[in-house]
């Protein structure tokens, strides 16, 4: 089990090492130190709490342990430019594409934000993952998902104002989306968001779309949006 868990973790890095970076620059935060004395009857809060925060952390440790395991099968990459060109027609921000190890990477621009978009196919036909379609496609799903969101520095689940998740699944082939509207004012300044992560799973193909984008301008959140449901429509499903 060690094992598993340190190569979970040596994989996380991995592939956190081939995020694009924050989107916007860090927000200012004030820190606040509380001092809290324990009493007799804080301590079964406390307990609930331990309780709570271990099965997070197992759960953490299945999940990284899942992508460890992905990442080691017999896995390859498939060329998505075809997905990358037909999606970014009149696309209305600056855009900037890096190859890196099999994924897509697009860096996009616009009057008052930015964001990004990762598109990659992973071939699974040699793989020997022993797990259902639906059981991938959620792990992996969500994985992405969060990599992704985690790239809108500043923001946490607060700030969401809407979300969805969602897995189907038909015979041979699955569906996994999962999208986030962010909405954040400090009272002088309104930040709008939007991250989606989309995966298909047909033909032992895995193909991912998952971006993410902020910004001062609501317009520029529509988008993007919009730009992300190109890109769906664009992969086979």
């Amino acid at each position: 089990m060690k094992a598993k868990v340190m190569t979970a973790i040596l994989a996380t890095i991995m592939l956190a090492m081939t995020a694009c970076g924050t989107i916007s620059p860090p927000l200012q935060s004030t820190s606040e130190t509380t001092t809290t004395i324990a009493t007799a009857e804080s301590l079964p809060d406390s307990a609930a709490s331990s309780e709570a925060e271990s099965t997070v952390d197992e759960e953490q440790v299945t999940s990284d342990t899942f992508i460890a395991e992905f990442f080691d099968s017999d896995i390859s990459f498939a060329d998505v430019s075809g997905i990358v060109t037909e999606s970014l027609k009149s696309c209305s921000f600056e855009t900037e594409i890096d190859n890196t190890n099999g994924i897509q990477k697009i860096s996009l621009k616009g009057s008052n934000g930015g964001g990004m978009i990762d598109v990659l196919c992973i071939d699974l036909s040699q793989s020997d993952l022993d797990h259902d379609m639906e059981y991938i496609l959620e792990n992996f799903g969500d994985y992405y998902f969060r990599q992704t969101a985690a790239q809108m520095n500043g923001i946490t689940e607060d700030d969401f104002v809407s979300s969805y998740r969602m897995t189907s699944s038909v015979v041979s082939k699955g569906k996994y989306q999962r999208y986030g509207s962010v909405q954040k004012s400090d009272g002088m300044a309104a930040q709008f968001g939007y991250t989606e992560t989309y995966a298909v799973l047909s033909e032992n193909k895995l193909t991912v779309v998952s971006g993410a984008y902020l910004s001062s301008d609501m317009m520029e959140r529509q988008s993007f949006s919009q730009l992300m449901s190109k890109f769906a429509e664009n992969v086979k499903y």
